[in-house]
């Protein structure tokens, strides 16, 4: 009888286990999906708070600072979301899209040879990324160390 018990006791917490991990899942992806929402508009102060909101419940996940970096981006907060996708890089060094991103700021701030090698490593890693751009990048950073 106590081995009965014991076992429908374990079963009970396993399953409460589950169900609240399956509930912090999709309170991530709630706040993920909003934030992504809010940055199409255009609302960026409020997707960045949503992003906060999941790493609030997933701390030091790469995908979820690299969205909030590119709200930040979107924003013109360049030194943040540099700051953001390193950090993404730093958790997870295959992670395409934080590669891509630090590479646009570096195109923007106009350091090419650091763009082309992001921009270059996020296509290694199976980002799409147009070939053309690569190449006018290229040139740019030629120029640049002339």
């Amino acid at each position: 009888m106590k081995r009965s018990c014991f076992l429908t006791m374990t079963t009970i917490f396993l399953t409460l286990i589950l169900a609240a991990g399956l509930a912090l899942a999709q309170d991530v992806k709630t706040y993920m999906d909003q934030g992504i929402e809010n940055c199409e508009k255009g609302h960026y102060d409020q997707a960045i708070k949503d992003f906060n909101q999941a790493l609030k419940l997933k701390p030091n996940d790469a995908a979820i600072i690299t969205f909030r970096g590119v709200a930040k981006y979107a924003k013109g907060q360049l030194d943040q979301a540099l700051a953001d996708f390193e950090q993404a890089i730093k958790l997870n060094a295959n992670h395409g899209k934080a590669y891509y991103q630090r590479g646009m700021i570096y195109e923007n701030r106009q350091q090419y040879g650091k763009a082309v090698e992001d921009i270059k490593k996020a296509k290694s890693l199976g980002y799409h990324v147009e070939t053309d751009w690569i190449k006018n990048l290229e040139r740019k950073a030629a120029a640049e160390k002339k």
